[in-house]
């Protein structure tokens, strides 16, 4: 975050359960996009890290209050009849259905876009 137009370093937080599955998000994330931090936390420790880590991007199973207040992009997967989520990138969601790792990386992008203005 220092000046001299240095682009600004996006931080993505995977917050999904079970474990096996924030953990190959994360490394997916990390392959695609080697340029962010990225972190992971159970989804108990959510909000705790979304208050120190300051993530512009959280992958949870639920949106919690802090997520809605404090971070600009979501992606909320939803853990039923395949995966579907629910992204939201500065206040705007969408539905989408079964969704892949192109589509994370689609909310990624729009994500870094936003950071980068500012």
């Amino acid at each position: 975050m220092e000046g001299g137009g240095s682009k600004q370093i996006v931080r993505v937080l995977v917050s999904i359960a079970p474990l096996s599955y924030r953990e190959a998000v994360a490394l997916s994330l990390t392959k695609y996009r080697p340029h962010l931090e990225t972190r992971i936390a159970s989804p108990e420790d959510l909000d705790q890290e979304v208050e120190s880590f300051e993530p512009h991007l959280v992958v949870c199973n639920e949106v919690t209050q802090t997520v809605r207040e404090n971070v600009p992009s979501w992606v909320r997967i939803l853990l039923e009849d395949g995966l579907n989520a629910v992204v939201s990138v500065n206040g705007q969601s969408l539905e989408v259905h079964d969704i892949s790792t192109e589509d994370l990386l689609g909310a990624l992008d729009e994500t870094e876009e936003m950071a980068s203005r500012g």
